[in-house]
């Protein structure tokens, strides 16, 4: 019988052989692994002593040597950090690569899906089965990428031990993924009425349709900006007693409650107690006379008409509608935050269970690698074979190596004469499990205390299903837990123009960056704050001027009475001297005839003094009267002077008035200039954006490939560009401007490309 020996160093270079074939393979698993065996085998080899010559040694060494520098990227894993670093980056970007390939899909169906009718308006348009995807994701990805990283592209010819294992994993991640919607998913409010409907059909027992007929009747309430500026005094004012109430700054706040506190109940309170009847009506008025939309005579009949009795059960709604928003946007947060604590906590607990699960895993593949080896030949199988005390010299009846396992064992054929290269290739394995098994458990507990700091700390819910997904792939997280929801919409401009917070138009493209949009939102939103600022200072002073305008005019016609009343009373005493001049001629005849007639004396002398009795009391009279006018003249004299007084402050006040005009005049020539800026920023990026669209549409129908494809789609787009041209262009119409002019030719210019182009469609 031929005996062949072979040396240690032929074994070794069947083993790099395999681990060719592993780094020719597609799996990036098998080609880490088998660089980092590589690298692992280097350092053995330097220092281990192998049954070879020194040359053949160092041949050996130098193939290793060729195999690592054949890039940057192969020194780099070869390295003990390099190789820790990628496999630690290969499971955490991995895992967040699938979540955002879940968040993509969540954003797509969002832009593309169209609106239910019994989706809530006020709630994002969002699908709840992305959601119990994306948490499915969450819990099945990360342990599944270890895996593939333990078992180093074997995943397959390890069926025996990774179908089980994938399969414990799945059903792991299910039975978690229920346990985080469990009990959780009936407070969705998308499975329930909304607020309004709540509200209107329990507390003020109408029907959302007849609310919405009636609120289509008043023009008023229907004005954005009208609506704007209420929820602002609403929730400034009176709306405090309602806040104060229901500690509206936690979201838990809103949830349905059996007891007073509940959210629909308080409202219903704040209506039905009368918080802010006279106050609504106060507001109304001055908001009638603030924008000018009624004449003075008119206010009081208008606000009247809206407040009254009839229109109370609706006018309530209306009022109360702010808070109803609020409350569904808080209870769809509330909702999305218990998910998320559920499932970032059920993680942490997963994963540091996974971490277990690996340690021990190694553990045991150590110790039965130490004391027991199943040995399998060539094919893998075997019987246990117990250790021998030496390394190197073994019984003939027992087989070389065989108690040295490794996944390259079953593609070296040749016949070992000693065990030490399979024990420096065992160790080489156990290496590699020992690295992975420590990244793949550092991936774990790294993920788990992000996650239990997110869980623990005071952050805000997510305001969306969006909102959750990015704090699991972005690991970031809400902002303040006191943030109160975005109103719907959010007036720019003091009377016409509005900008809608929400889902974007169908077929609506954003060109310019967010830095760009930012910028502009916020000059827009200082221009309008001091247009605001300056209409409110010019209402408050003609206001002021109109008040003193009337309080003159009231002092004017007190004077004109205080003189009517002196003119009657001078009258009066006019004929007081010629009274007194005829009893004088009287009393002279009486005395007269008294001396004709002695007679008579007694009689006459009575009379006389009967005379001079009335007499004093005339004297007396008269003197009053002359006291009269002279507290009369006194209190003319004083009216002039407070006349004169009030005519110097009237002309001061109006050249104060007069300067402040000239002022606001120059501060609105700015802020018409600013206005006029921004209007050609605005249609300069209109009309560059549809001039790219037209480009695009007339390449697309000059290139060859368009003759085979179908023209429906052309031509839908070019309707669409000549309908926004259109409308864009009777819009500038109604500016009558010579800029608008311009604009409009630039309009007609584009319009006639767009029906070149369409002509050319055939």
């Amino acid at each position: 019988m031929e005996t062949v020996i072979t040396r240690d160093t032929d074994i070794i270079r069947e083993y790099l052989s395999a681990l060719d074939a592993r780094e020719r393979g597609s799996s990036p698993f098998a080609k880490f692994a088998a660089v980092t065996k590589l690298a692992r085998l280097q350092r053995q080899l330097n220092s281990l002593a192998i049954d070879s010559t020194e040359d053949d040694i160092a041949e050996l060494r130098r193939e290793i040597d060729e195999r690592i520098n054949r890039s940057a990227g192969r020194r780099f894993l070869a390295t003990r950090w390099g190789g820790r670093s990628f496999a630690l980056a290969t499971l955490i970007v991995g895992q967040q690569f699938v979540l955002l390939l879940a968040l993509l899909a969540t954003l797509l169906f969002i832009q593309l899906a169209p609106v239910s009718k019994r989706w809530n308006p006020v709630l994002p348009f969002e699908q709840p089965g992305f959601l119990y995807v994306f948490i499915f994701l969450f819990f099945f990805t990360l342990p599944v990428l270890a895996l593939l990283l333990v078992l180093g592209g074997r995943y397959f010819r390890a069926w025996k031990l990774t179908a089980p294992a994938t399969v414990l994993i799945l059903l792991l991640s299910m039975v978690l993924t229920f346990l985080t919607i469990r009990h959780r998913e009936d407070a969705n409010p998308v499975r329930h009425q909304t607020s309004l409907e709540l509200f209107a059909s329990r507390e003020r027992d109408v029907t959302v349709a007849g609310y919405r007929q009636w609120a289509d009747g008043e023009w008023l309430l229907r004005d954005p900006q009208f609506q704007h500026d209420y929820e602002a005094y609403l929730r400034d004012g009176p709306g405090r007693w309602f806040t104060s109430r229901l500690d509206s700054d936690t979201d838990d706040a809103w949830k349905p409650r059996n007891d007073d506190s509940d959210a629909i109940r308080l409202m219903s309170s704040y209506l039905d107690s009368g918080q802010d009847q006279n106050g609504f009506r106060d507001w109304l008025r001055y908001y009638f006379d603030r924008h000018r939309i009624y004449s003075e005579d008119r206010i009081d009949q208008e606000v009247s008409a809206i407040t009254s009795l009839a229109n109370q059960r609706y006018l309530g709604i209306w009022q109360m509608e702010p808070f109803l928003k609020e409350r569904d946007q808080r209870l769809y947060r509330a909702y999305l935050g218990s998910i998320e604590r559920a499932m970032k906590g059920w993680g942490s607990v997963w994963f540091g269970v996974l971490s277990l699960a690996f340690i021990a895993g190694y553990l045991i593949s150590v110790i039965s690698g130490s004391g027991i080896k199943v040995s399998s030949g060539a094919g893998g199988s075997g019987a246990a074979v117990p250790l021998s005390a030496d390394s190197r010299a073994v019984s003939p009846s027992a087989s070389p190596g065989s108690r040295y396992w490794f996944p390259e064992r079953a593609e070296i054929n040749s016949p070992p004469f000693f065990d030490a290269p399979f024990k420096v290739l065992s160790t080489v394995h156990r290496a590699f499990l020992r690295r992975v098994v420590f990244v793949s458990v550092l991936a774990f507990l790294l993920l788990a205390l992000i996650y239990v700091f997110q869980i623990s700390g005071s952050g805000a819910n997510p305001a969306s299903q969006v909102d959750l997904m990015r704090s699991a792939v972005l690991m970031r997280g809400h902002g303040d837990a006191s943030e109160k929801p975005v109103p719907p919409v959010r007036a720019t401009t003091s009377s016409t123009s509005y900008v809608t917070v929400g889902r974007a138009a169908p077929g609506a493209t954003n060109t310019r960056p967010d830095s760009e949009r930012r910028s502009r939102e916020a000059v827009t939103q200082q221009v309008t704050d001091l247009q605001q600022q300056f209409d409110e200072n010019d209402y408050l002073n003609s206001r002021r001027f109109k008040e003193q305008y009337r309080a003159l005019a009231a002092q004017k016609s007190e004077i004109g009475s205080l003189k009517n009343q002196t003119a009657q009373l001078q009258q009066s005493t006019t004929g007081l001297p010629e009274q007194l001049s005829d009893l004088g001629s009287r009393t002279s005849a009486a005395e007269a005839h008294a001396g004709q007639v002695s007679t008579e004396v007694a009689a006459a002398r009575q009379t006389a003094d009967q005379l001079n009795t009335k007499l004093k009391d005339v004297e007396t009279r008269a003197s009053r009267a002359a006291d009269q006018v002279g507290r009369v003249e006194s209190q003319v004299s004083t009216l002039a002077t407070r006349t004169e007084a009030l005519d110097r402050e009237l002309e001061t006040r109006a050249r104060q008035i007069e300067a402040r005009t000239e002022e606001l005049g120059e501060r609105t020539q700015g802020l018409k200039d600013i206005s006029e800026k921004t209007q050609r920023i605005a249609f300069n990026a209109i009309l560059q954006e549809l001039t790219t669209s037209i480009d695009e549409l007339d390449r697309r129908v000059a290139t060859s490939f368009y003759r085979f494809m179908s023209k429906g789609d052309a031509r839908r787009d070019a309707d669409a560009l000549s309908q926004r041209i259109a409308s864009l262009t009777a819009e500038l119409r109604e500016l009558n401007t010579e800029q608008a002019a311009q604009w409009i030719s630039q309009l007609d210019q584009l319009t006639a490309r767009i029906q070149d182009i369409t002509g050319r469609m055939k």
